[in-house]
């Protein structure tokens, strides 16, 4: 028998894995109880991988089965004999996995376990095909290039960017990038627990095959990649583990308060993190909206995965939920939702994280997230993300509607809102994943857009299929329509799959303007804001993008603590919420400003 019950309190297990001269050789470990606060070891993030593709590896003179990967992470980081054993926290060796009590114990401590290691591991797996040598090199390649001049003190409060390179730089050879999409396509960076692992460890190495990096140099290439305009055509093609990198990065990794961190080690990326628009993004419903677009085997975990997270924690410093595996996943749910209204004072950007699908409207309270689901970007901004919606008028000097924003009795929510129109068609949803290809958006558009004429039909469709966010500068696309139309036609024209005859339309539409946009960043935010939704029209001819569940004879509102509509569908006495959406026309609060207060027809919303 290979475990034992663990002692109560801050108690768990660590492997001596013992040294070798053979690579080939069995791997040999000894597994002992230790308390936490008194080890010392290096902890290992891994993907477990097909728990039916084994290896046997010797623990405690029993033979114990792995997942291959595991034991391609240990035979990776196994000594010689003249450097000694080597104490590592792994948790498919070091919890009893066939014991929900005591995992659900450890769980709870997987924060500190990996803030406390000497060293995080994380092993991508095998360079089965050659790419990570070629790939770490192209990395600190363009870090190199853009660590330019720092006007600093000792926080670098200011950075200055060098200038664009030339078109001959040796990073900017497509051939080169084939590495990158080959790392930002292992599976490690699509697994959920990864977050929390590097996020609160002092220094993280990264393993792929022989080969390694730091975790700050690879985090700080994703950084330069995201913020200079000339990557773009590279991102889109390394694909959504990449994006992951980014958002993971941005939205939850950065926001750590680990005081011994990895974070500290490249000047650029302290600059970055303590950024005050960084550190707004502290909140735990950004770190959940994240955490979504990563993987997990049990759908609790994208709750539990992420409570190491400081705003995981009330006011007072206790967790917002305990790990209890026991509890049904519809309870967890309401549970951090109710929590997060409540944290929120009145705003209610938690309902824009909802996203339906098939049923899932009727098997639980619509208004809450399920966070486990595939969802698209949110059109509402995140905290700490200043964006120009404001259809409520909730950042008005005008007189305040009173707000009901986020009172929770049972599985209800209560709010107050304005319905003014309803859903009269609707095209087909677009392809969920960014990286499919979509059924397209425009020519979708353009025929449920024609009782447009002219430049109406441009203006339209081009600002509605990007939610009128310009990518470059996250203003209104429409202050400068001009230049935002000849980057809708770029786009268009470079579209092998469009309709010609829609091509034609445009460009005859478009003939007095230039056609030199910018479609690789249109087509960006095409491919942001347009999969896992649907183009409408409402009964008084507005147009729209909205949620995938969204149907004819559905009522478009604004809810009063939200900067942006949404789409409600009556059900009995009450309402069930079917998700966000753009309304072209309504953004900037017309609805509620058209009428003298008393006459805006304001009513109380019950979700179910």
């Amino acid at each position: 028998m290979i475990y034992e019950s663990l002692p109560d309190g801050r108690w768990t297990r660590m492997v001596t894995l013992h040294p070798a001269t053979d690579a080939d050789s069995t791997i040999v470990c000894t597994l002992h109880t230790v308390p936490l606060d008194d080890a010392v070891y290096e902890a290992i993030s891994y993907v477990w991988g097909d728990p039916n593709h084994t290896r046997q590896i010797l623990c405690n003179g029993n033979l114990l089965d792995v997942t291959v990967s595991l034991h391609g992470a240990l035979q990776r980081l196994r000594r010689l004999p003249e450097i000694g054993h080597r104490n590592l926290w792994a948790d498919a060796i070091c919890i009893d996995q066939s014991n929900t009590v005591e995992r659900s114990s450890q769980v709870s401590m997987m924060a500190s376990i990996y803030e406390r290691a000497t060293a995080v591991h994380v092993w991508l797996g095998e360079d089965v095909h050659g790419d990570a040598q070629s790939a770490f090199e192209l990395i600190e390649e363009i870090n190199d290039y853009h660590d330019g001049d720092y006007i600093s003190d000792e926080e670098y409060v200011s950075y200055e960017w060098p200038d664009p390179p030339s078109s001959d730089q040796s990073f900017l050879d497509p051939r080169r990038w084939k590495h990158l999409q080959a790392l930002s396509q292992l599976p490690w960076f699509n697994r959920l627990w990864v977050l929390q692992e590097v996020g609160v460890a002092g220094t993280v190495d990264v393993h792929w095959g022989n080969s390694v990096i730091k975790f700050s140099d690879l985090t700080t290439c994703s950084f330069y990649i995201d913020q200079r305009p000339y990557f773009l055509p590279f991102i889109s093609e390394c694909g959504g583990g990449f994006y992951n990198i980014i958002e993971a990065g941005n939205l939850i990794w950065c926001t750590y308060e680990s005081k011994r961190s990895w974070k500290n080690e490249r000047p650029y990326l302290r600059f970055y993190v303590n950024h005050p628009d960084i550190q707004q993004r502290r909140q735990f419903m950004n770190v959940l909206w994240a955490g979504a677009r990563f993987t997990a085997s049990v759908a609790h975990d994208y709750i539990y995965a992420l409570l190491g997270h400081p705003s995981a924690r009330r006011p007072d410093g206790v967790d917002f939920v305990k790990v209890d595996y026991s509890k049904s996943l519809n309870d967890l749910y309401l549970d951090i939702a109710e929590k997060l209204l409540a944290q929120a004072h009145g705003d209610l950007t938690l309902l824009s994280a909802v996203y339906h699908t098939g049923n899932s409207l009727t098997t639980g309270p619509s208004w809450v997230p399920q966070w486990h689901q595939s969802h698209p970007s949110m059109i509402a901004p995140l905290a700490g993300e200043h964006v120009w919606y404001n259809a409520s008028l909730s950042e008005s000097t005008e007189p305040k509607i009173p707000v009901m924003a986020g009172l929770v009795e049972g599985a209800r929510l209560y709010v107050r809102g304005i319905a003014f129109d309803t859903v009269s068609t609707c095209s087909a949803a677009f392809d969920k994943s960014p990286d499919a290809a979509l059924n397209h958006p425009v020519e979708a558009a353009w025929s449920l857009f024609q009782p447009l004429s002219g430049t109406e039909v441009l203006d339209a469709l081009s600002l509605v299929l990007v939610c009128d966010m310009d990518g470059h500068t996250l203003d209104a696309a429409e202050e400068n329509i001009r230049k935002h139309k000849t980057s809708f036609v770029s786009y268009c024209l470079a579209e092998t799959t469009l309709d010609p005859a829609i091509k034609s339309g445009i460009v005859r539409i478009n003939e007095p303007l230039p056609v030199e946009g910018d479609g690789v960043q249109y087509r960006m935010m095409v491919r942001n804001y347009c999969p896992g939704r649907k183009v409408f029209k409402t009964a008084s001819g507005r147009f729209g993008l909205g949620p995938s569940a969204m149907r004819p004879g559905d009522i478009c509102c604004i809810l009063f603590g939200a900067c942006v509509p949404f789409v409600i569908r009556r059900c009995d006495q009450a309402f069930k919420l079917v998700g966000e959406c753009y309304i072209h026309g309504v953004m900037r609060g017309e609805i509620v400003a058209e009428e003298p207060l008393q006459k805006r027809g304001v009513e109380e919303i019950v979700f179910t």
